[in-house]
């Protein structure tokens, strides 16, 4: 009989190694240098210091309160997702808690804590869960009050960095942003692939020469897209291009050498899916080769 399907199983080993890394940033880099990187892991550095209460402790019993609240106000389909990491994650608090710390300089700790902890929750995102924690007042507020969620985000995670600067001090407050800073970043990257791109929209009077310098030189996919001048009425032809992060300066200069007047919009793309799309990377790739060669 199966139980699970290969991507319910690598939804697991996402989960858990992605929990195993907040882990162990909470052990290495945030609990010995004072950094309060938000959410529940934050609130568990400033118990540590202040009460003594050890991190894991604090994680484990916050989950009980919390996950009734998700209950009530997100529904038992939220609340399941989040149930698994939520207490492993104290689990694998206790189980490390007497791993070395990191003893460099605390810009380092704030940098490597963020880049371990921000890829850990990338992951458990990836693989369909969270840690729960100060992600269910987020998401409540989100839904009940109608704000965005990253204002909900901004609003419970500004207020548990202030015990940061409250606690501690200014340096430990300032560190704690870095920190923040590069775990939101990181979850980012690990759930878009890590492959940065850019699209670009053009206006031009001269479309098919575009379009040839775009596909044949640069490999690149165009899109005709039909447009209209909202003040003069005349149709235009919109081309939609999105190429490689890297690729911008040859993008530029291949629209501008046919058209210097053309209207070009230039804009970050987080995600690109589709088999054409990484067909693509390996021709560009191909490219660079014969071009160093």
């Amino acid at each position: 009989m199966k139980f699970f399907n290969k991507n319910e199983i690598f939804n697991i080993i996402y989960m858990i190694i992605g929990t195993f890394l907040i882990a162990l940033g909470i052990n290495m880099f945030f609990i010995p240098h004072e950094i309060v990187s938000g959410g529940m892991n934050g609130i568990s550095v400033i118990l540590y210091h202040v009460f003594n209460i050890s991190p894991d402790k604090t994680l484990f019993v916050s989950n009980f309160p919390l996950i009734i609240l998700s209950l009530i106000f997100l529904g038992k389909k939220y609340t399941l997702n989040t149930i698994f990491c939520s207490f492993l994650l104290p689990i694998f608090v206790r189980m490390i808690i007497n791993i070395p710390p990191f003893e460099g300089d605390t810009i380092l700790a704030s940098i490597f804590g963020g880049i371990i902890t921000g890829l850990g929750i990338g992951l458990t995102f990836k693989g369909g869960s969270s840690t729960g924690g100060t992600a269910i007042p987020e998401q409540i507020i989100h839904d009940y009050l109608r704000i965005p969620l990253s204002t909900s985000v901004l609003l419970v995670d500004g207020f548990i960095l202030l015990g940061a600067f409250y606690f501690f001090d200014l340096s430990s407050g300032l560190y704690s942003l870095i920190s923040l800073f590069i775990i939101g970043k990181m979850v980012d990257v690990t759930q878009s692939g890590g492959q940065p791109a850019k699209t670009c929209l053009v206006i031009s009077n001269k479309t098919d020469k575009l379009i040839y310098e775009l596909t044949v030189p640069l490999y690149l996919g165009v899109t005709i897209l039909d447009g209209r001048g909202a003040y003069t009425g005349d149709k235009k032809e919109v081309l939609l291009c999105t190429f490689p992060e890297k690729t911008i300066i040859d993008v530029k200069n291949a629209i501008y050498k046919i058209d210097p007047n053309a209207f070009c919009l230039v804009f970050d793309t987080k995600e690109v899916l589709g088999n054409r799309w990484k067909s693509h990377l390996i021709k560009e790739n191909n490219l660079l080769k014969l071009k160093n060669n």
